[in-house]
């Protein structure tokens, strides 16, 4: 339905802030091993066999802490304890809210399903690890707990980050409430990858010819450098900037500039540490903005899901759609089109690229 891919489109990570830590009621404790890795702030190093052992009677329990619980899943993930009950262990702490939980208790066949949902490309380095360390203390906010962690494959290896989410469930009958995963996200983009400009598909040859004809004015074929200057400057560039640019466009020095010529500069929408990729990008997201403020809610959608769906003109084509048609409000607007594009190879989200007919549903008025 319409309404519900709709929303899952817009769906993203939430990020949260720092909050101070609560108490949790304690009926039993832990097996001492997780109980003592959970306080280490030192790297740890693979599973011992104690710790595999006790994977076999580990369980979620109101006396886990946050930390405890993601130590408990990172020994059961681990290449050791593959087919020797580690995913059976974590199974038990994927919370009954979590959308793989829930396909596992339909199948029956939990170990299976959840081993292929594990060779996901994107999970192989929480799969490969050989130290892991913590990122950082566990922030809880309102029955929520995130953990920051790194992994990696061995002593001289780059770390990974894994983000664990986790919700408090109450124990049936007890009062009580327990720790369970309810997502885990791996190599999320920091600050950096955040901040840096995506490559941007530089605008399509009709779009070049409809702007260059409001600019050529005159309708003689060419802009004159003086009408140039004036767009360029109204735009915020300081006119020394904006003249240079005229002169540096009209690349056979005539006195105008040509309809090859400002397409030339268009082209340059990726050169970002030009004034000439400065303009480009300015006016093809000026184009597009226009163009999607024109569409109706279905023609958004319907593009979006087409650019998913439809075989690329290149690589990361329909993330990089998604992610233009975001909310400013959606951090799934903040994310590179390589990391959206790990987050649609979940298996929940495999029916906004594998669609083959779309209905809308009207929405009922009040």
């Amino acid at each position: 339905k319409m309404s519900v891919l709709l929303a899952l489109i817009t769906s993203s990570v939430a990020f949260r802030a720092s909050a101070p830590r609560c108490s949790r009621p304690r009926v039993a404790r832990p097996p001492a091993c997780f109980e003592a890795i959970a306080k280490t702030s030192q790297p740890h190093g693979p599973p011992s066999e104690t710790d595999s052992a006790a994977l076999a009677t580990a369980s979620p329990a109101p006396a886990l802490q946050p930390r405890e619980v993601v130590a408990t899943m990172l020994h059961a993930l681990h290449r050791s304890n593959r087919g020797t009950g580690g995913y059976e262990a974590a199974l038990r702490f994927i919370s009954p809210t979590h959308q793989y939980r829930a396909d596992f208790e339909r199948s029956g066949k939990y170990s299976a399903s959840f081993a292929r949902y594990l060779r996901q490309p994107h999970k192989a380095s929480l799969l490969g690890w050989d130290e892991y360390r913590w990122d950082g203390d566990t922030t809880l906010i309102q029955g929520e707990a995130y953990q920051q962690t790194s992994v990696r494959a061995s002593a001289d290896a780059t770390w990974t980050s894994v983000r664990w989410l986790l919700t408090s469930k109450e124990v049936e009958g007890s009062g009580a409430s327990q720790w369970m995963v309810e997502a885990v996200f791996v190599d999320e983009p920091d600050d950096a990858e955040l901040a840096a400009v995506e490559p941007l598909a530089p605008l399509e040859e009709p779009e070049r010819r409809q702007i260059f004809a409001q600019l050529d004015t005159d309708e003689s074929g060419a802009i004159s450098p003086e009408s140039f200057v004036g767009v360029v400057a109204s735009l915020g560039f300081p006119r020394e900037q904006a003249e240079a640019l005229a002169a540096a466009t009209d690349t056979d020095g005539d006195g105008a500039i040509t309809f090859g010529e400002f397409s030339a500069l268009l082209s340059k929408v990726n050169q970002q540490a030009s004034a000439a990729g400065s303009f480009a990008r300015l006016v093809t997201d000026g184009v597009r903005a226009t163009a999607d403020a024109a569409q109706s809610p279905h023609d958004v959608v319907t593009k979006v899901l087409r650019a998913l769906r439809d075989e690329p003109p290149y690589p990361l084509y329909g993330a990089e759609v998604a992610i233009r048609y975001c909310s400013p409000t959606n951090p799934a607007a903040q994310l590179t089109p390589a990391t959206f594009a790990t987050y649609l190879d979940e298996p929940h989200y495999a029916i906004l690229t594998q669609w083959d007919e779309v209905e809308e549903e009207e929405e009922e008025e009040e």
